[in-house]
């Protein structure tokens, strides 16, 4: 039997950023995961809020908080608790020396792999555009074996976007010798450009193919730390411009950020157990005394003062379905869900609204504890974030990782701050 102050169930981004607030709140910290999470192969960028409730693009995603609905979690937490969330991870991951770009008050519209423009409110400074509006070539980057990758995809789509109209397109290829019939991977890429020769093979090729000053978007490949070293050699080397795109999973941005977090959590002393699959708890008077995990070898009772779920949902596994039913599978605790299991999701996959299951969580008070049918929190020293929650479709909003930010940064800061 093992005791702290909070423990955290899941390891995506909701649950390591609760880990870091709560070590930050002084607490004794244990993180549990049966897995990676998501965070490891996505983009890695925090997707505020980039569309509003009819579909348009938010400009401005401070203020179009105000505008959501009270059940939303940004609605229920209110701004100052969004803006402490990230300035928290914006100065995190400025210590850590791979500091963020953005604020609150603007989105940056990220080019993609499929030649779209992707919202994003706090993005790595290797996917940041700013400063390149005035660069009439653009280059795109290509490597020799890279797999589910077409620049003529990318240039087709940007040449159509603002920011990209009447700007002159290229490609150019860089040969990173994985030898012919070799598929490569961005990871592959990235650990070859983790290398001083890799960079340095790689900046002699684009030195031969680049033409001088212009910008240069290739795929993100540029090394798996949580540094810019490869970045910085590279446009230093080259006199260009290098922009990461937004690329389809598994993108090695996203591994990055989940390396940086590990590193700071281990640095403050949080107990990292991974496989380690929470299937139960232990629960007394309203209170969870201890989370319970199934190991091949034994059953295993961690207990805390206070607890922390970040299981991702329905597509974590935090969530379990019947017919007509739904329910969090730690606890048991049920959601509100239409009897009628057909009411759960609209009929065409992309219909401009929102799919009602995307909506379905748990209901919570401000401080993200669940809210039992007498209105009060159902199990006080418990909190829940992430994909958890109730009232809000990240897929159509874009506000995937904001909510896993601000919800987890709030779940963790109360329950270090509440710990009994």
């Amino acid at each position: 039997m093992n005791n702290y102050d909070v423990i955290v169930v899941g390891a995506g981004l909701s649950g390591l950023i609760a880990a870091a607030a709560a070590t930050a709140a002084g607490a004794k910290v244990m993180l549990a995961a049966k897995g990676a999470g998501t965070l490891t192969i996505g983009s890695g960028t925090i997707d505020l809020l980039g569309y509003d409730n009819a579909g348009r693009p938010v400009a401005a995603p401070a203020a179009a908080l105000a505008a959501l609905p009270a059940d939303h979690p940004y609605g229920k937490l209110g701004l100052p608790a969004v803006q402490a969330a990230a300035d928290f991870f914006l100065a995190l991951c400025a210590a850590a020396g791979y500091p963020y770009c953005g604020t609150l008050a603007a989105n940056r519209w990220l080019p993609t792999a499929a030649g779209t423009l992707k919202p994003a409110c706090l993005v790595p400074a290797t996917m940041d555009l700013a400063g390149t509006e005035d660069a009439a070539h653009v280059v795109v980057l290509a490597f020799a074996g890279l797999r589910d990758y077409r620049p003529e995809m990318v240039i087709e789509g940007l040449s159509r976007r603002p920011g990209f109209r009447g700007k002159h397109f290229s490609t150019a290829v860089v040969d990173a010798g994985f030898g012919p019939g070799r598929d490569a991977t961005a990871l592959d890429l990235a650990r070859w450009l983790d290398s001083d020769a890799g960079r340095r093979e790689c900046a002699e090729q684009l030195k031969k193919r680049l033409p001088p000053g212009c910008l240069v978007l290739l795929p993100p490949v540029l090394g798996t730390r949580p540094d810019y070293q490869a970045w910085r050699d590279l446009e230093a080397a080259t006199g260009c411009r290098l922009v990461e795109l937004a690329g389809i999973p598994p993108a090695v941005t996203g591994f990055r950020l989940r390396a940086l977090f590990l590193a700071h959590l281990r640095r403050q002393g949080v107990a990292i157990h991974e496989q380690a699959p929470v299937t139960g708890a232990v629960v007394a008077n309203g209170r969870c005394l201890a989370v319970v995990t199934g190991q091949p070898d034994r059953r295993r009772e961690y207990r805390a003062g206070a607890f922390v779920i970040a299981t991702g949902g329905f597509l974590g596994g935090g969530f379990e379905s019947a017919p007509g039913a739904a329910c969090e599978s730690i606890f048991g605790l049920p959601l509100d869900v239409p009897a009628d299991q057909l009411a759960w999701s609209e009929p065409r996959l992309l219909a401009a609204r929102p799919q009602p299951f995307a909506r379905f969580g748990l209901e919570t008070d401000q401080d993200l504890r669940p809210i039992g049918a007498d209105g009060r929190a159902a199990l006080a020293n418990v909190h829940f974030a992430g994909p958890n929650l109730a009232g809000y479709d990240y897929s159509c909003e874009k506000s995937g990782n904001g909510v896993a930010l601000v919800s987890g940064y709030h779940a963790g800061t109360a329950a270090g701050e509440g710990r009994a």
